[in-house]
């Protein structure tokens, strides 16, 4: 049978320091758990795949727990970037909440496997640290500052962002895992129920956009 390809190699990537070898190590957990499932992300398949030893990966990460961390942490880093990236398309902020709650749908549709170390069981042995519950609460706060800006355009103030902008991501969380889930049968239905979820609750909070 043959060996499966390396698509990292940390014998090279080790003369780059430990900062580009941790990275190509996540890289790699990253695609073996999107292309292979978690069963394939062990620390012995993952030194295979990178040419080095399992005593490199608990050099670098402390352990499956310590990989797991990084992972999770990339993705609340990787979902604040597409949050703060899609509200600064947007020059009117009203305008902007309903694209950016969307593109909370089309980050989990393309990182379905980060998606589900996040915030689902992917990891079932992984114990969360207060550093990667850091990073949730800091993708949650590009959030804020979205409703934050959409609360000044309506001549409100900032008190209330935190709490609208939980209500928001509730509104989307909920539909998306249940299309992740296969439970909305096609993609169309998951996009119209997001929608309608985020646009309801924008409703509620006198944050929908005025109709031109």
């Amino acid at each position: 049978m043959e060996a499966p390809a390396i698509v990292f190699d940390y014998q090279a990537a080790r003369r780059e320091g430990d900062a580009a070898a941790r990275r190509g190590l996540l890289d790699l957990a990253h695609r073996l758990l999107a292309e292979e499932g978690p069963q394939a992300l062990t620390l012995r398949t993952l030194a295979q795949r990178a040419n080095c030893s399992t005593k490199v990966v608990y050099t670098l990460f402390g352990g499956k727990n310590g990989l797991s961390e990084g992972l999770k942490v990339e993705g609340f880093a990787l979902l604040r970037f597409t949050v703060e990236r899609e509200r600064r398309r947007h020059r009117d902020p009203l305008r902007a909440l309903l694209p950016v709650m969307l593109s909370y749908r089309t980050f989990a549709l393309g990182n379905r496997a980060l998606f589900g170390v996040m915030f689902g069981n992917a990891l079932p042995d992984h114990v969360p640290s207060d550093f990667s519950r850091q990073q949730a609460r800091l993708a949650l706060g590009a959030l804020v500052e979205a409703v934050a800006q959409a609360l000044a355009a309506r001549g409100a103030g900032p008190a209330d962002a935190y709490e609208a902008a939980l209500r928001l991501w509730a509104s989307i969380h909920g539909p998306v895992c249940l299309e992740l889930e296969g439970i909305t049968p096609f993609d169309r239905d998951g996009e119209r129920l997001a929608r309608l979820a985020v646009t309801d609750v924008l409703a509620g909070l006198g944050l929908a956009p005025p109709t031109a």
